[in-house]
C-alpha cells in the first residue's frame, strides 16, 4: 500500500522525493507586471506558468513570490507542455486554464525578483524584472505584458524576455506572440566581489548558476581555506564564501573557480582570478567622467575611478548636484547594492546601462543607479560620504568642449589628471571621436601616465594634432622635481616669440605632475598650425630656480 501511495505521490512531489520536480520543470513564461493602461486584456495583473517537463504537476502547496509579497497556489494538475494563468480571484474567470489565487500579491512596476518554489521550499524558477532595461517602449507606459521568447533556455535573463506582439498587450493561456529559436546564453562568469563582513566574501556571477555544483567549497580556490559555500536563491547568481580566518583591512586577494555549471547544468570553463578584500577608506575615489548632455531619448551618465590603494565599497556614497544660490541639492545613491571598486577599477553610473549600451561600446564595468540631474549647459557635482563629507568634486560647461566638435550632445567630459582638482576647466576634455565620444567604464580616451627619467620636465609628444579623435590630441607637459615646495610657472610662445598661452601661473605643485594644452590660446581660440616653445620655470623658498625650454609642434588636420 506504502508503494502505491509513494507512486501517486511522485506526481505531486512528495513521499521525501527531491529528485522531482526538478529546477526548471515549471517556469514563469509570462509576466503582467503593469495592465494600466490596458490594451484589450482585462486590468489585472498576472502571472502564466508553463510545465516544461514530461510529466504532470500537481501544483498544490507550491509558492509564487515576489518583493511584494508570497501565494500559495491551491490543488492544480499542470500537464506536460501546458500552461495556466496565476490571477487574482476577481481576475481568474477571464482567463483560462487559471488558478484563482485569492488576494494575490502586487506586482512592481519598476523592479521585481519573482520566483517559483516547490513544496519543499525547493527554487524551481526565478526571473528579475527591470522595466528600466524596457525603456524608450512605448509598450512600456503599460498594459503590455513580457513574454519569453525560448523555454529552452528560461534563466537566459533579459536576452529571452520582450514585451508581447499580440493586438490585445499579451498571451494569457495561449501560445506566446514572441516565441522564437534564440541563440545559446554566454555562460556565467565570475565578475565581481563584496565583502559584507570580515571572515565572508559574496561572489557575483553574470548568470544563475546550478546551485548543487556552487555549494562545493573545493570549486573555489581563494588562496585560504574556505569553510563553506553558500549559493544565494533564488536567483543563484551570488555565492557567499566563507573562511577561517578574517580578512586583514585594506589587503587584496585573488578567487577563482573550477568545476561549476550553469543552471542548466552545463559545465563552465575555469575562469580568470577576480579581487577580493576587505574596504577601507573611500579617500581615493574621484569622478572620472561626465556625460551632462545625451543624445535625444537616452540618459546622463557619470563615471567614477579608484586613484588609491585599496578597496572602497561604495554603498553608501551619495552624490548631488549644486543649486543656483550655491547650495547642495538633497543626495541620491550613488548604488543600490552593494559595491566593491578595487584600485585602478572605473564604474559607469547609468539608470539602464542595457540602454547606454546601445549608444556606446560597452568595454568595462557598468551599474544601473540612479543620478541626481545634471544640467546640460552646466553644472558641479559633489560626491559625498553617508556623513556627508565631501569626497570629490566635478564641474563642467558645454563651452568647454573641444572647439574641433561641431555637435557636443551626446559626448562625455572626460578628466585628465585624477591627482588634479576635477573643479579645473583644464583637467577635462571631449571624449574622443574614436572612442565613440564616450567611455563609459573603462580607461578614457585622453590618458598619459607622467613621464619619469632623469630631466626635471619633459613633454609629450613632442607633434600633436588637436581634432579630438583620440590621437595625440593634447600636448602633455610632465614635472619631476627633486623636492616638495616648488611653485610651477609654465607658458607657450609662437615661432615669433609671442605669447599665445600662459597654462600656469605660479601655481604651487608636488613633486610629480602634469599639465595639458589643447592647442587654444588665451582667447580661447585655436592657434595656428606651426612650431611652439614651452617654457618652464619653477623654484622653491629656498632660492633654488630651474628652467627649461621645450619644442613642440602642433599641426592641425
Amino acid at each position: 500500500m506504502q508503494a502505491i501511495v509513494c507512486a501517486i505521490a511522485l506526481l505531486s512531489a512528495r513521499c521525501g522525493d527531491t529528485s522531482y520536480p526538478l529546477p526548471h520543470d515549471v517556469i514563469i513564461h509570462e509576466i503582467m507586471t503593469d495592465p494600466s493602461p490596458p490594451v484589450s486584456l482585462p486590468e489585472y495583473e498576472y502571472i502564466e506558468l508553463m510545465n516544461r517537463s514530461s510529466r504532470q504537476v500537481q501544483l498544490q502547496g507550491w509558492k509564487l513570490k515576489g518583493n511584494g509579497g508570497s501565494v500559495t497556489l491551491p490543488d492544480f494538475a499542470l500537464e506536460p507542455g501546458a500552461l495556466v494563468v496565476v490571477a487574482p480571484r476577481r481576475a481568474a474567470s477571464f482567463y483560462h486554464p487559471s488558478i484563482d489565487a485569492g488576494s494575490f500579491f502586487s506586482l512592481h512596476n519598476d523592479e521585481d525578483l519573482l520566483s517559483l518554489e516547490s513544496p519543499t521550499g525547493r527554487v524551481i524558477h526565478a526571473v528579475a524584472v527591470n522595466m528600466r532595461l524596457y525603456a524608450g517602449s512605448f509598450k512600456s507606459a503599460g498594459g503590455w505584458s513580457l513574454e519569453m521568447k525560448d523555454p529552452s533556455y528560461p534563466c537566459a535573463g533579459i536576452t529571452n524576455w520582450i514585451f508581447s506582439s499580440d493586438p490585445s498587450g499579451g498571451t494569457p493561456g495561449k501560445p506566446n506572440s514572441v516565441a522564437s529559436v534564440i541563440e545559446a546564453p554566454p555562460l556565467p562568469v565570475l565578475i565581481r566581489t563584496t565583502t559584507p563582513d570580515s571572515i565572508r566574501v559574496r561572489l557575483h556571477f553574470s548568470a544563475p548558476l546550478d546551485s548543487a555544483s556552487a555549494a562545493y567549497p573545493l570549486a573555489y580556490n581563494a588562496g585560504r581555506t574556505i569553510l563553506g559555500s553558500t549559493p544565494e536563491p533564488p536567483e543563484f547568481m551570488t555565492v557567499l564564501l566563507r573562511f577561517a580566518d578574517s580578512l586583514p583591512p585594506g589587503a587584496i586577494f585573488q578567487v577563482s573557480t573550477s568545476g561549476l555549471k550553469e543552471c542548466s547544468g552545463q559545465s563552465i570553463p575555469s575562469d580568470n582570478p577576480v579581487p577580493y578584500g576587505r574596504p577601507m577608506s573611500p579617500s581615493g575615489l574621484v569622478i572620472s567622467e561626465i556625460l551632462p548632455d545625451p543624445v535625444v531619448g537616452a540618459d546622463d551618465f557619470v563615471e567614477i575611478y579608484n586613484n588609491g590603494p585599496v578597496p572602497i565599497a561604495i554603498t553608501d556614497l551619495r552624490w548631488t548636484v549644486q543649486a543656483d544660490d550655491g547650495s547642495w541639492k538633497p543626495p541620491v545613491p550613488v548604488v543600490r547594492r552593494p559595491y566593491l571598486l578595487f584600485p585602478g577599477e572605473y564604474l559607469a553610473l547609468h539608470p539602464a546601462p542595457a540602454a547606454l549600451c546601445r549608444q556606446y561600446a560597452c568595454l568595462g564595468r557598468l551599474e544601473a543607479a540612479p543620478l541626481p540631474a545634471l544640467g546640460a549647459e552646466a553644472g558641479r557635482l559633489g560626491l559625498f560620504t553617508k556623513e556627508g563629507i565631501l569626497l570629490d568634486e566635478a564641474s563642467w560647461n558645454r563651452a568647454r568642449h573641444a572647439p574641433e566638435l561641431a555637435v557636443t550632445k551626446g559626448v562625455s567630459f572626460e578628466r585628465l589628471d585624477f591627482g588634479a582638482s576635477g573643479l579645473e576647466a583644464a583637467n577635462w576634455h571631449s571624449a574622443a571621436s574614436t572612442a565613440g565620444y564616450a567611455t563609459p567604464g573603462y580607461r578614457n580616451s585622453h590618458f598619459m601616465a607622467v613621464a619619469s627619467g632623469k630631466e626635471w620636465c619633459s613633454l609629450g609628444p613632442k607633434v600633436f594634432r588637436p581634432g579630438n579623435n583620440g590621437q595625440d590630441d593634447l600636448a602633455w607637459i610632465n614635472w619631476n622635481l627633486p623636492a616638495p615646495g616648488f611653485r610651477l610657472d609654465v607658458r607657450i610662445f609662437d615661432a615669433a616669440g609671442r605669447p599665445v598661452r600662459h597654462l600656469a601661473a605660479n601655481i604651487s605643485v608636488g613633486n610629480t605632475g602634469r599639465i595639458s594644452w589643447n592647442g587654444l590660446g588665451d582667447n580661447g581660440l585655436p592657434v595656428p598650425n606651426g612650431p611652439y616653445a614651452v617654457r618652464m620655470a619653477a623654484w622653491d623658498g629656498n632660492g633654488e630656480q630651474l628652467l627649461r625650454k621645450l619644442a613642440l609642434v602642433l599641426i592641425r588636420d
